[in-house]
Order: C-alpha cells, then structure tokens, then sequence
C-alpha cells in the first residue's frame, strides 16, 4: 500500500470517529431532562421572612408567619401605576416550622418559595422558651441559605413586625434587614448575626448566643394600615433596641445601651460610632468619631492554674464637633489628652459590659471560653466541665488605647 493510500484510510478513520463520537452524545443528550427542577416565578411565593411566636391558642407550640412578595404589585409601583401592597402574610400554627410550612398550602395559591429568604425574626416569648430548635430546619433544608438575619422582637410579637408597614422601604423585611447593617456601621449598639453563627456555637468552647431586638414605636394598632405610609411622620415604625442575652438558647435578659454597644467593642463588631466627652477643662461636650477598632485577646495562666482573660482595643478617630470654649485641638498635648478620655470611655462600656455578664447573668456570651480553648488547650481540658460555674470568677484586664487622627480645618471651637 503506497504512502497516499495509508494517509487516505487514516484520514477515513479519524472522519468516522468524530461522526461515532458526535452520534453518541446526541443519543446521551436525548436520554437527559433539561430542566429537572424547574420552577416558573409566577408559580411561587418569595418568602422574604419567616417570624415565630407562641401558639396564642396553646394547642401547638409555634405559630409561624411569613412574609410574602407580590411581585404584580411591586411592579405597578415601579412604574407609576396604582398597585396594592408589595407584600403579604400567611399565618399558620404547628408543632415544628415544617409542619406549619407545610399546612400554609391551603391557604396560598404558590408554593412557597425560601431560597431569598433574608431573616428570621423570633418573637419575645418563645425565645424565652428556646430558638434551637427553630433553626433546625433551615440549617437541614438546602431550599433555606443559612446566612440569614436572626432577630428577636421585644414587647411585640414577631407577626406584627412582619406585618407592619414601612415607608423608606415599599418591603418592610428590607428596611428591617438594613436598618441593622446601618447601626453596625454608624453606632455600632446591634450588629447582625446569622443562622449559622448560632450553629457554630456548639463547638468547643460553651459560648452563649446574643442576637440583636426589636421594638415597634408609635401606634400599633394602625402599624399595617395604608395610613402608617402615607403620613408624616408614620404612625409606627421599626426600632432597633439592644442586644438580647441567652443561656442554653432561652432568652435571659436585655442589655443596656452602653452595655450592648461593649459588646460590639469586644466581639469586634465595631465598624464606627460616636464617643461623647465632656471638655477637658470647661463645660460642654466634644465628639469623637471611631472610624477603627481592631481587637486581641489574650489568655494568661493565674493562681491556681485560672485563666486570666486580656482584652487589647486599639482605636482610631476624629474629632468631628467640638462645644468647648478655649480648646485647641491642633496643640498634640490637648489631642492625646483627648485620646486618654476616649480610652477611658471605651474601657468603662467594655468593663460595664463584662460586669453584666460575669456577676449578674453569668452567661459567657463574651466567647471567654473559645478563647481560653484555643489559646490555653491545658487550662480549658481541666475547667470545660466547670466552665458556667468557673467563668463569673475569671479575672479580666481590659488595656485600651486610642489614636486621635484629625480634627478639622478650624484648630478652635466657633463656640465661645
């Protein structure tokens, strides 16, 4: 067989092949569905927040209600037209979440839909009785994303703050969900926590939950009427409170103000706040803005082998208002004088704080625990099985120091 031949029967072959292989994967394609899970919009509910309270009739445990879009409505309001509410609520009664879901299917047209599920909004009297059992599911079902907003209602019931409406957001979870973001990043008093931070918490360690509250201001019996929007200012409105304390999973107690805005400072969720201070050397007030916290801790071993637990704040601010007469804020002396008085600040909502939750509550929602498991293995073998008793007798040292890093164009106060 001459050269030409032999190539002309390779090329044949290599023809062949591609036909066969090409031949094959259509016959493949064939046998699979395109679109196995498949399911249309304008077949489904988005549920953007589920909420929990108490059976009010006391014949199951929960009583779940959730938060709906409607999207025909949300779309004539977009576009100008007259549209009704951009939400609804189903309310349903059950001895577990699924349970409750799942009977909801007689009272809706579309099946509900969890996949933008954007919070979990637990109401005062059943986190009293315990949330663990609450996230089960959504932390089971891959339908639920676990990053998620957890928050608990305080005085009202997790139903009316689903079902309250929202004038700066025509969805009231949304406005919920980032009036949270915003206090983080502004004042620092609530910061978010997510299903699967609460999930994380029965590692090693024994660190009890706090999830951030809310209230309702104003009039609630008009808090879900078209009234509540269309007036100036509204008859209700969404409040953040402070964070809530728990042991075991069951809701114990509030903090304060300052308490809760120390805790932010410990668990390093400050992203920026204000500090008000009284004028170095006259009356009046100045204000610091925090615009930087990074955070350590740091276990030591003491007497009898007990952790003594080191908590180093470096912060750095600006000085953005100042109310004394006769303070120079360009002389470096008054600036690190200043920075001294913010530290002090700080370090007292911090030691408020540790003095709450070591001596009143006893519940180490400080995350003590992790810290001595991870930087002391020796000393948290020999404590873990005494941890709840032992950690109101932990000693602490809390060391601050904070940076002053500008202060304006005008070097004195205008105020006289």
């Amino acid at each position: 067989m001459s050269r030409a031949q032999d190539q002309k029967r390779q090329g044949f072959f290599k023809r062949a092949f591609r036909k066969g292989v090409l031949l094959w994967t259509a016959c493949l394609l064939i046998m699979l569905s395109g679109c196995w899970d498949l399911r249309y919009l304008d077949k489904l509910g988005v549920v953007m927040a589920l909420g929990v309270d108490e059976d009010p009739s006391g014949k199951q445990k929960l009583q779940l209600t959730v938060q709906v879009v409607l999207p025909q409505n949300v779309a004539a309001g977009s576009k100008g037209g007259i549209g009704g509410t951009p939400v609804t609520t189903f309310t349903e009664t059950g001895d577990t979440l699924f349970e409750a879901i799942r009977k909801m299917s007689a009272k809706t047209s579309r099946r509900l839909f969890f996949s933008h599920t954007q919070m979990l909004v637990i109401g005062e009297q059943i986190a009293k009785t315990g949330i663990f059992p609450l996230i089960d599911l959504i932390e089971r079902n891959q339908d639920i994303r676990t990053d998620i907003s957890v928050l608990v209602t305080r005085g009202v019931k997790a139903r009316e703050l689903l079902q309250l409406t929202t004038q700066m957001e025509s969805i009231p979870i949304n406005q919920i969900h980032e009036m949270l973001e915003v206090n983080q990043t502004a004042y620092g008093v609530n910061y978010a926590v997510k299903i699967n931070d609460l999930t994380r918490l029965h590692g090693k360690g024994k660190e009890q939950a706090v999830l951030p509250s809310m209230r309702i201001e104003g009039d609630r019996a008009n808090g879900n009427k078209d009234e509540n929007v269309n007036s100036i200012p509204a008859s209700a409105i969404p409040v953040l409170s402070t964070m809530a304390v728990f042991r075991n999973g069951k809701l114990v107690d509030y903090l304060k103000p300052k308490e809760s805005r120390g805790l932010s400072w410990m668990r390093d969720k400050m992203k920026s706040t204000v500090i008000k201070l009284t004028c170095p050397d006259s009356e009046g007030d100045l204000i610091v803005e925090v615009q930087g916290v990074t955070v350590e801790h740091k276990v030591k071993k003491g007497e009898r082998d007990m952790p003594i637990v080191q908590v180093h704040l470096r912060v750095t601010g600006s000085i953005q208002e100042i109310m004394c007469p006769n303070v120079n804020v360009t002389d470096e002396k008054v600036l690190n004088q200043i920075g001294m008085m913010a530290s002090k600040a700080v370090k007292g909502e911090v030691e408020a704080t540790i003095d709450k939750l070591q001596k009143k509550l006893q519940v180490d929602a400080l995350g003590w625990g992790k810290e001595v498991y991870l930087k002391q293995p020796a000393i948290w073998k020999r404590v873990e099985g005494d941890w709840a008793e032992l950690f109101p007798k932990v000693e602490s040292e809390v060391i601050c120091n904070t940076i002053i890093m500008g202060s304006g164009v005008r070097g004195k106060s205008i105020v006289e």
